[in-house]
């Protein structure tokens, strides 16, 4: 009786372990994207609005956080006001879900306001709390786009350290470039895991940007031994700054212009970039990420 207990017991183990393995190997994680510049004002915002609305556009289930704490704007360049942002979900006085705001194309929006730096400041306990509810979107979105300040503050380095892909926003003018390559080089230094890519912005032609992306990813290569591929170019284009002062995305407002082209056409690059079989960093999914972005903002 004892020996055929003791079987029943392997075997529920057993069992139990199987499930447990099938459970892991089918759970789908959230890719985290970070979108960052080495300076403002290069169009970081715009393009990870645009980017995201392209995604959800395509199909894929899109979260947009905007990470920007000293000047957040993704809810002005859509016209909305959030009553609440991340700050009131890192006091416990609302739930993740609660503050989500709902845009174009099944596009949600996560305001980040200050919310992230007081992540840092919070108990253990506390932390894995918030951690925990952070954790449930998890696998509910194929990609989180965030929207980091620019520079390279320790808050940018930090998402971008913890992130799997790091989108860099550059425009052809020297000091946008050396910039760029400023805030690759921080990454480099604290070895960040991301596949980096390159957008280069306000272009007058595609070939100008192609060759200004070549310029940077082989100085970058070069000097820095970080390889990185040039994801797409954005042509100078009046619909931008028509969509800013209607305060519409340009994909909505202008979904024919050339510059809504050309985010359709870096959004294919990065869903095929991160979905297909030749992933460079496998996803690591929402929890992990910001128990990570915790560990380096402390």
């Amino acid at each position: 009786m004892k020996d055929q207990a003791e079987r029943l017991r392997l075997m529920a183990k057993s069992l139990k372990t199987r499930i447990e393995n099938d459970l892991v190997r089918g759970m789908k994680h959230t890719r985290v994207v970070v979108v960052t510049s080495g300076k403002g004002g290069v169009g970081k915002t715009n393009l990870a609005l645009n980017l995201a609305l392209a995604l959800a556009e395509s199909g894929l289930r899109i979260v947009l956080l905007d990470a920007d704490m000293g000047l957040a704007n993704v809810d002005i360049i859509l016209g909305l006001a959030p009553k609440y942002n991340l700050y009131h979900v890192i006091r416990g006085e609302k739930g993740i879900k609660e503050i989500i705001l709902h845009g174009p194309c099944g596009l949600e929006i996560i305001p980040g306001g200050s919310g992230i730096q007081e992540l840092a400041n919070l108990p253990e306990e506390a932390l894995q709390a918030v951690i925990r509810d952070l954790g449930r979107l998890d696998g509910e979105y194929d990609l989180m786009i965030i929207d980091t300040g620019a520079g390279i503050s320790n808050s940018v380095l930090s998402y971008v350290t913890a992130a799997d892909d790091i989108v860099v926003v550059t425009t052809p003018e020297p000091t946008s470039l050396t910039d760029a390559y400023g805030i690759i080089k921080a990454a480099s230094n604290r070895q960040a895991r991301g596949a980096v890519y390159i957008v280069v912005n306000r272009v007058e032609t595609e070939t100008e940007g192609i060759l200004v992306a070549q310029k940077l990813i082989s100085v970058g290569e070069r000097f820095l031994g970080v390889e990185m591929k040039l994801l797409g170019c954005l042509v100078e284009d009046r619909a931008v700054e028509v969509a800013v002062k209607n305060q519409q995305p340009f994909l909505v407002s202008h979904p024919n212009s050339q510059v809504s082209r050309n985010v359709r056409d870096i959004a294919r690059k990065l869903h095929d970039k991160s979905g297909g079989d030749k992933v460079p960093v496998k996803a690591s999914g929402l929890r992990s990420f910001f128990r990570n972005l915790t560990s380096f903002l402390r």
